[in-house]
């Protein structure tokens, strides 16, 4: 039972070298591809073809280049519905380029290609958003623009995100202990621990990740997650929940940060307790029916139904690039604010470096960790999401860029793709950045300066140039609601008007010196401090810079 339960569970509980990486296989990407393997072709399949959950290897290498796009197909799962509004459109303008766009991997002199690294990370789907359009998405292995992939420990930030929501909302108190919550947990390491130390992997837990030690309580944790009936004799937990509470402490909570994916389901339960909805359905009635989804994503479950919000979440490429321009866009989708700017703000300022570097990730000297997300504290504000095998949710808000790859690479730990990923992602970012011909899309540009005046204290006037040509923003009280177009640095703008939300004379004459001379705006440029100069034909102008995004 537990060499047929290690595979997937194990694998999809950790992250970022914690794992134990298995040998890298001798086989390429294209060799270990399901369709050059032949696995389940046929019907039915050769039995030497054929992948069962109940397989020992099934989430083994080069099974699990097939596994990772078929979870459902072999074990229970629940659905996150995306709701009957349709997909929404996400533009886009290919850049062929970026194959071509060249990096150094960590720890080599020798260059490589954007392209070569698709393959050399055993890549299955990888997509580029800039301002929010597509410039680039390429496909392989088992995915396909309507297949559903395993997210892996990407999850973790997905309920990190639900969390954050419901802290900003004030329905979850950060500072509130875990057994005041659940009283089920009082007794458990988990009791005395802050639902922000959870949020963190803060907690002081004596449970161990360690696949190579055969005591090690992942293994315990695997059998309570399983679907399948137990093995005779099992009398041990059944489920996540009932797992949970057999956790023991050791240590002080909040001395250094510890990966460890029970905190994610603890957290799971902090949200189903207050929500009275589990993961699935908090993710599916906050975002992912409401983000123009175009496939119903779904989680795997334990034996009771408990969603796996530590890794089990599966969905389309696509749609998780939806979910990346959401982070990116300070939680709104569209003319709706669907996450509180706050609670993105949290995730992006990220935890304490020095907590962080007591876990000795070699690779990722600087990072922290906060709400389940990985932070980078580079001069980009970069952060992520992260899931063994080569998954990542990466947005850059510098250079207006988000990165989706689904990926199914031989070595779990994210330390045997990092090095040929991390630069790779910034020198994509760089890239776009350099050659940008558009560079008014992308973030909210936040007006400083009307016509030569400064603005009321703490009045929040912006601007947005959005991909179809549509023009918005706040005035001041109202959200104006326009068109645009560019050429070159040619500008004209078409406010078609405004909300009509009554405010102060004096944020009201403001609001209308605005709206009167966005009208008159002829030309744009970008000054060498990176600020927005609108300027009119009778020579005034209004002075903007991009949002900061908290």
């Amino acid at each position: 039972m537990k060499k047929m339960l290690a595979p997937a569970l194990a694998v999809a509980l950790t992250v970022g070298g914690t794992a134990m990486a298995q040998a890298p296989a001798p086989m390429s990407a294209q060799a270990s591809s399901p369709q050059a393997m032949g696995w389940m072709q046929g019907s039915p399949p050769a039995a030497d073809k054929t992948i069962r959950f109940t397989d020992p290897d099934f989430f083994a290498f080069p099974k699990l280049r097939w596994t990772v796009c078929n979870f459902r197909q072999l074990m229970p799962t629940v659905g996150v519905d995306n709701g009957s509004q349709g997909a929404s459109t996400l533009p886009t303008a290919l850049d062929a380029s970026l194959d071509q766009v060249s990096f150094t991997p960590l720890g080599t002199d020798k260059k490589m290609s954007w392209k070569a690294a698709f393959d050399a990370n055993y890549s299955d789907g990888v997509i580029v958003l800039h301002h929010g359009r597509v410039v680039y998405e390429r496909y392989d292995g088992c995915l396909g623009p309507q297949a559903l992939h395993g997210a892996m420990s990407v999850t973790k930030s997905l309920t990190g995100l639900l969390a954050e929501v419901l802290v900003a909302e004030g329905q979850l108190d950060e500072n509130a202990r875990v057994g005041t919550l659940i009283p089920e947990l009082q007794a458990s390491a988990f009791g005395d621990a802050t639902v922000r130390q959870v949020m963190d992997m803060t907690t002081a837990l004596d449970y161990s990740e360690n696949y190579a030690d055969p005591n090690a309580e992942v293994w315990t944790y695997a059998k309570a997650g399983s679907p399948l009936p137990p093995p005779p004799g099992y009398t041990g937990p059944r489920s996540y929940f009932e797992f949970l509470q057999t956790v023991k402490k050791k240590g002080e909570h909040g001395a250094a940060f510890g990966y460890k994916t029970v905190n994610a389901d603890t957290l799971g339960w902090l949200i189903a307790r207050t929500t009275g909805k589990s993961v699935a359905q908090e993710l599916s009635e906050r975002l992912w029916s409401r983000l123009g989804t175009e496939r119903e994503a779904f989680y795997t479950v334990d034996s009771i139904g408990t969603p796996f919000a530590g890794g089990g979440f599966n969905a389309t490429l696509r749609d998780m690039a939806r979910l990346g321009q959401l982070m990116l866009n300070d939680g709104r989708w569209g003319d709706e604010q669907l996450v509180p700017p706050e609670a993105i703000a949290h995730i992006r300022h990220g935890g304490k470096k020095d907590i962080f570097a007591r876990a000795d990730y070699k690779l990722l000297p600087g990072w922290s960790y906060a709400s389940l997300w990985w932070i980078s504290n580079d001069d980009h504000g970069a952060y992520a999401a992260r899931g063994v095998h080569g998954q990542t949710l990466w947005v850059d808000p510098k250079a207006d860029m988000v990165i989706v790859r689904f990926a199914s690479h031989p070595v779990a730990a994210n330390a045997a793709s990092d090095p040929t990923s991390l630069p790779a992602y910034r020198a994509v970012a760089n890239h776009l950045m350099a050659h940008d011909k558009t560079p008014l899309l992308g973030q909210a540009w936040v007006i400083e300066a009307i016509a030569g005046g400064g603005l009321i204290d703490n009045s929040h006037v912006t601007l947005q140039f959005l991909p179809d040509g549509r023009l918005a923003g706040s005035a001041t009280c109202n959200r104006i609601l326009g068109r645009y177009e560019a050429e070159a640095t040619k500008l004209r703008i078409k406010p078609a008007g405004t909300t009509m939300m009554m405010c102060p004379p004096a944020l009201m004459h403001q609001e209308r010196k605005l709206l009167d001379l966005l009208p008159t705006v002829a030309s744009y440029r970008i000054d060498s401090t990176g600020a927005l100069v609108l300027s009119t034909a009778g020579g005034q102008t209004i002075l903007a810079r991009r949002s900061q995004g908290g």
